[in-house]
């Protein structure tokens, strides 16, 4: 089963993540790619679904996802990530602070 599907609809990639990654490779990976369909021409938002998501991430997982929020706030007009809970609103909207992010990046 695939951990995540994608869209693109005009100029918005959307992301659903189905399940969280387990190591730091997995999220690296997964980083990388996100990085790279945010990079096609014409993508200028972001929309990531973590809806399916019932867990927190491992520390260390959280961080790459840390680094990729900073790195998407620098390099996408506006994005937005749903949340299927309060607890993982709060981890997200905590990983946005620690980044710098926050005024850009905030889940719901």
């Amino acid at each position: 089963m695939a951990k995540f599907e994608t869209k693109i609809k005009g100029d918005v990639f959307y992301f659903k993540y189905l399940e969280m990654a387990a190591t730091v490779e997995e999220a690296k990976e997964q980083a990388a790619f996100v990085k790279s369909e945010l990079s096609k021409p014409g993508i200028k938002k972001f929309l990531n679904d973590n809806s399916h998501i019932k867990t927190v991430a491992k520390p260390e997982v959280s961080e790459i996802w840390g680094e990729l929020m900073e790195w998407v706030a620098s390099n996408v007009d506006k994005n937005a990530t749903i949340t299927p809970n309060v607890t993982l609103k709060m981890q997200l909207n905590r990983l946005s602070k620690k980044a710098g992010t926050y005024p850009f990046l905030k889940a719901f």
